[in-house]
């Protein structure tokens, strides 16, 4: 288990440098799977200020999605006057702190804010009850879903979950040939769109594998609600618990490390019997799919995710109007695509060398 930490360790150190990003015209170029989204308009700009405030700007997702942001903000900086920053809590967990955040940009005259929340009941209610006439401020969410109706809430730019795990799901099937349990590694079940990505999976294998049993019973694991330590335990207790053939069905990439750690400390033999496929991907990833620690991801893009935002919320600050749900793409990623022009294309997006 050490070994994997470490590997995880050393990935996220190089993830959560700064990197150069790509100019805009990267992202009109990148093809990829599961959806189109609008390209930036990038005219007609006003001296924009604009708040991005995150769960996290470290590691493996968010680190890449933080740089997609800056590459936005550095890119509309230098043509239109634009500002703005890309901040988050120092503990990705605390709500409190990102309530505080987004009061301080409201207080500090920001035009719009970009907002992925780290809790949505916590967060909804906040944005529910403290924005109104006198502080209305528009609101893009990325990533995640808010349980609030507010109506300073002017667009949605996420992947489709449900979607994307039904992919999940078609892995595992390609992977196990159809047989043997799985075990879905849920996050939480407040978010809508975090439900979707264990739902997507395991209605696809309910569907298409009624051979394949869940070890979890009708939902997911919900990973969220205990710690790592148990999470871990978790992970320990069912590969003991149930010999022979499993899969694990991530909904995160720090889950599919979680995953890893605990299949590590298998023997040989018991290893060759258990599969991850994984949900998100990054340079962890790729090393995890390369070392055949992992059959598989499902990524959303995130580059374009921090990037797009930026300028979604331009449009919005513009026009005074934006579409509602802006679609994140998607790619399938297992080590037999790597080759393939789509994928390479994502690759290069996150600046990950195939």
């Amino acid at each position: 288990m050490k070994r994997i930490f470490a590997l995880i360790l050393a990935v996220l150190t190089v993830l959560c440098m700064a990197v150069g990003c790509k100019k805009q015209e990267e992202k009109s170029s990148t093809p990829v799977s599961g959806s189109s989204t609008t390209a930036p308009a990038g005219k007609g700009y006003g001296k924009y200020n604009i708040a991005n405030i995150y769960g996290t700007v470290t590691g493996d997702y968010w680190g890449i999605v933080f740089n997609g942001c800056m590459a936005a903000l550095d890119e509309l900086k230098a043509g239109y006057g634009v500002d703005g920053y890309c901040m988050a809590p120092g503990n990705g967990n605390d709500y409190t702190q990102q309530m505080d955040l987004i009061e301080a940009a409201v207080t500090k005259g920001v035009d719009g804010i970009v907002l992925s929340n780290s809790n949505a009941d916590s967060i909804g209610a906040f944005i529910t009850d403290f924005f109104n006439e006198s502080n209305w401020t528009p609101i893009i969410l990325i990533d995640r879903s808010l349980n609030s109706d507010s109506d300073v809430i002017v667009s949605k730019l996420m992947s489709p979950t449900y979607e994307m795990g039904q992919k999940e799901g078609a892995l595992a099937i390609e992977a196990t040939g159809g047989k043997g349990n799985y075990v879905a590694l849920g996050i939480g079940p407040e978010n809508q769109n975090w439900v979707d990505r264990s739902k997507g999976a395991m209605d696809y294998i309910k569907g298409n594998a009624p051979e394949m049993t869940s070890l979890t019973g009708e939902e997911p694991y919900w990973m969220a609600q205990v710690d790592e330590v148990q999470q871990l335990g978790f992970c320990q207790d069912i590969i003991t618990a149930n010999p022979g053939p499993m899969i694990f069905i991530s909904s995160t990439e720090g889950y599919t490390n979680i995953a890893v750690a605990a299949i590590n400390e298998l023997s040989p033999e018991r290893q060759a019997e258990i599969q991850i496929v994984g949900f998100d991907f990054s340079k962890t990833g790729m090393a995890l799919i390369e070392s055949d620690m992992l059959y598989g991801s499902v990524g959303q893009n995130p580059y374009l995710m921090g990037y797009n935002a930026v300028y979604a919320m331009c449009d919005y600050l513009r026009d005074g109007k934006v579409e509602m749900n802006q679609i994140v793409p998607y790619t399938v990623v297992t080590k037999n695509n790597l080759e393939s022009e789509e994928v390479k294309a994502y690759l290069a997006s996150m600046k990950i060398d195939a």
